[in-house]
C-alpha cells in the first residue's frame, strides 16, 4: 500500500471528520443564535463512527472531491464500514456515479469480497421520477471510471468490482439476495427511490450485516424517507456524526 494513500486514510478519518464535526457544531449553534433554519432537519439519533464501525487502519485513493462525490470524512467512514465485513460476504453499491467510492470500498474490504455496484445508463427511463438537479449526475463521460482506469496498484482490487447497468427500482437484484455484507444506498435522492431502494438493501444484506444510506440531511427526499422508515418501524438508525451518512446493522 502506498504512503500517500495511508496518509489520505489517517486524515481523513482522525484529521478531516474530527474536524467536520466542530466545524457543524459552530454553525448549528451560530444559527440558532440568529434564529437561521438551513438545510434538512435531522431528528436520527447520532453515533461516532467509531461506536459503529471497527477502527481497523484504513487506506484512501483519489481524495480529491468533486460534485456528486462522498466527502473525505464520509469516505473513510465507508472505507471502515468495508475492512469490517464479514470476509464471506459482499459490496452492493447501489448508485456507481464515477466508481470512487466503488474502489475504495473494494480496496479496504477483505480480499475476497467482491463488489457489485449498480448505475442507471443515461439513455434509460427511470420508474420513478428523479429528484430536481440529478440528471446530470446520470448524464456524465463513464460510468465508474475511477476502477475502470485504476493505477496498477489497485488493479487486483478494482479487478473484484463487477459493474451493473440498470434502474435500481426494476433491477433483478434476486441473485444477490442476503449476500451482502455491506449494502450502499446512494442512488437517486428521490423519495420514491429512496423508499425503493431501502426495501432492496433489507433483501440483500446478510445477518449481522450493514446498510448506509448517504445525504441525510442534505436532499430532501433522503431526509424525508429515512425519518418515514425509523417513525414506522423503528429499526434503530443512527446518523454518523459528521457525515450524511446514516447506518442499520441487521442484527
Amino acid at each position: 500500500m502506498s504512503l500517500a494513500a495511508r496518509l489520505n486514510g489517517l486524515y481523513g478519518r482522525s484529521i478531516y471528520l474530527p474536524v467536520t464535526i466542530l466545524s457543524q457544531s459552530y454553525r448549528r449553534a451560530s444559527r440558532r443564535l440568529r434564529g437561521v433554519q438551513r438545510g434538512q432537519e435531522t431528528r436520527l439519533p447520532q453515533a461516532a463512527w467509531h461506536e459503529v464501525f471497527p477502527a481497523k487502519p484504513i487506506v484512501l485513493v483519489q481524495p480529491q472531491r468533486k460534485q456528486g462525490d462522498v466527502n473525505l470524512g464520509e469516505l473513510a467512514v465507508l472505507a471502515s464500514a468495508a475492512s469490517g465485513i464479514d470476509g464471506g460476504g459482499d459490496i452492493v453499491e447501489i448508485g456507481t456515479f464515477d466508481g470512487r467510492t466503488s474502489l475504495n470500498l473494494a480496496i479496504n474490504a477483505p480480499a475476497q469480497a467482491r463488489v457489485f455496484t449498480l448505475d442507471l445508463p443515461p439513455d434509460a427511463r427511470s420508474k420513478f421520477a428523479l429528484a430536481p438537479g440529478e440528471r446530470a449526475f446520470v448524464e456524465k463521460p463513464r460510468s465508474g471510471r475511477h476502477f475502470l482506469e485504476a493505477a496498477p496498484e489497485w488493479a487486483s482490487a478494482a479487478g473484484r468490482i463487477t459493474q451493473l447497468f440498470g434502474d435500481s427500482a426494476t433491477f433483478d437484484w434476486s441473485p444477490y439476495a442476503a449476500r451482502a455484507s455491506l449494502v450502499f444506498v446512494d442512488g437517486s435522492h428521490a423519495h420514491d427511490y429512496v423508499l425503493a431502494d431501502t426495501e432492496t438493501a433489507f433483501r440483500l444484506v446478510t445477518q449481522k450485516g450493514v446498510v448506509i444510506w448517504h445525504d441525510y440531511g442534505v436532499w430532501e427526499g433522503v431526509t424525508r424517507a429515512l425519518g418515514q422508515i425509523e417513525a414506522s418501524r423503528h429499526l434503530g438508525l443512527r446518523h454518523v456524526r459528521g457525515t450524511s451518512l446514516v447506518v442499520w446493522r441487521n442484527e
